[in-house]
């Protein structure tokens, strides 16, 4: 009888406990997430705490309805706790946005020296907020492209589920016609969620270009030296290419990878960078922010480790030729910027990296990136089938045409293998960053156009955005003497200062 109770208090402790890991995971993630998104959402876009909890938060889960928040705006700082219980604190640092510091800790070790409005010898205008769009461009047709954009804005006949913030078109490097919903601006800077993925990438092309980083060598992972000789094979490209082998749950759910490297884990890189191989690098296709935080590791190594030196090497490479100052790229509680998931920046100057891209790297007749960098980050993946991903960097291509076998590797079956690209309506050479409710830079080169749309789309409902490609795109009627190599070239030697 005794040893039967005995037992019985053993079960029930193990329950207890395993009931208490669950609840802390859960309240964790729940508080630190909605921590760092109420942070920057208040600091950086000047929202309120219950636009970002209405709109943010509470449509991706109901365990955010249990978290209180405190927002401090003399001290810049959110706090917020679920039954008074399992507080997590984030704060806003000039320059670099907010920070959610780890479990316990109070205040944030992140100090930089923000660099100027201007900087001395740059040629780009700062006075953005003053241009117009211009409304007299050829090829043009601006009727039907205010119509296309003023359909984007609009909600489906049941939930409101878009809310759609912000609408940018360039074409051929002019701005001609953008749209903002109430209390967001020209001025506005507006979350990135996974395009900082492709701002990942530049930062890996800037330190290829300085020769400080090579695509094909054994990527320069501390963490892998002690590891298996499979995590030392791994290469830069293989990362970039999310072809690494490395496993990695990105379902966003209560314990998940994904979940707790962004709001549990204070080194998003080092808690990435520990997982075990699963598959031999360079043969299975998986996306992985884990991996795009991996990089980020790099890049700081690379750069020198100095949180100075890695917010000032980006802002004085990318963002300050481009004439972008709204950038923020936002660091974890050890100081790597979060490479995976948080950038700010306002609707155009991500179209001003997008038209980047566009350009082939170059900017004002100067290279930013690398030549050849372009081309490399939207050649598809050999591993990827389905045919849409290059070096971090989302293509509008057909799937590989590949028999079931492969289809089985955790693609997918025959039955729902995918016939036609992503986007059937919009021209198969776009390629895009894109990111979680509903985030989109689309360029579209045979158009000679950069589309942005920002929002905070309910997940799991439809953004509108292949309805508002394509309506664009029926908006501009370039010459048929224009072929794509042509439209590459006049692009390349475009003056884009006006922008």
């Amino acid at each position: 009888m005794k040893k039967t109770i005995s037992i019985i208090l053993v079960v029930i402790l193990l329950i207890s406990a395993s009931i208490h890991l669950f609840l802390s995971d859960a309240l964790y993630t729940a508080t630190g997430f909605s921590a760092k998104n109420i942070c920057s959402g208040h600091f950086i876009s000047g929202f309120s705490g219950e636009l970002v909890v209405n709109e943010g938060l509470l449509p991706v889960h109901d365990t955010f309805s249990y978290v209180n928040y405190d927002i401090d705006d003399e001290q810049q700082e959110v706090i917020t706790n679920a039954f008074g219980l399992y507080s997590r604190k984030a704060v806003y640092t000039e320059g670099i946005g907010c920070t959610l510091l780890a479990i316990a800790q109070d205040e944030s070790t992140h100090k930089i020296t923000k660099l100027a409005a201007t900087v001395a010898n740059d040629s780009s205008s700062n006075d953005f907020a003053s241009i117009k769009p211009n409304f007299e461009r050829p090829h043009v047709n601006y009727k039907r492209l205010e119509e296309a954009i003023s359909a984007a804005f609009q909600e489906p006949d049941d939930l409101p589920n878009r809310r759609t913030k912000a609408i940018v078109v360039f074409q051929q490097g002019e701005l001609i016609s953008e749209k903002y919903a109430d209390g967001i601006d020209s001025n506005t800077p507006l979350l990135s969620w996974s395009m900082a993925k492709s701002i990942t990438n530049m930062q890996v092309g800037l330190l290829v270009k300085d020769e400080r980083l090579q695509l094909n060598a054994p990527a320069p992972v501390p963490e892998w030296k002690d590891r298996s000789e499979l995590h030392q094979q791994i290469t830069l490209d293989q990362l970039l290419r999310m072809s690494s082998g490395l496993e990695f749950n990105e379902f966003y759910g209560i314990g998940s990878d994904a979940s707790l490297m962004l709001s549990v884990e204070p080194n998003a890189s080092e808690f990435a960078a520990d997982k075990p191989v699963v598959h031999q690098p360079d043969t299975f296709w998986s996306y992985s922010s884990g991996t795009s935080n991996i990089i980020a590791g790099i890049v700081k190594q690379a750069i020198g480790g100095d949180l100075q030196n890695y917010y000032e090497y980006t802002q004085r490479k990318l963002f300050r030729p481009l004439g972008i100052y709204s950038a923020q790229l936002e660091a974890d509680a050890k100081g790597t910027f979060i490479g995976s998931s948080y950038m700010y920046a306002t609707a155009r100057d991500w179209a001003k990296l997008g038209q980047l891209f566009l350009q082939d790297g170059i900017w004002n007749g100067k290279r930013i990136l690398p030549e050849g960098w372009v081309k490399y980050s939207i050649t598809p993946t050999k591993t990827n089938p389905l045919n849409n991903f290059g070096a971090h960097w989302w293509l509008n291509r057909n799937p590989q045409q590949l028999d079931a076998d492969t289809f089985t590797a955790g693609i997918g079956d025959e039955k729902t293998k995918p016939r036609q690209r992503r986007w059937p309506s919009v021209p198969e050479d776009a390629y895009y960053m894109s990111g979680f409710q509903g985030q989109f830079v689309v360029v579209i080169p045979s158009k000679q156009l950069v589309v942005v749309r920002l929002g905070y789309r309910t997940p799991g409902t439809d953004s509108g955005i292949e309805a508002l490609l394509a309506r664009v795109v029926d908006t501009i009627n370039l010459p048929n003497t224009q072929s794509a190599e042509k439209i590459n070239q006049d692009v390349e030697e475009l003056e884009v200062d006006k922008i």
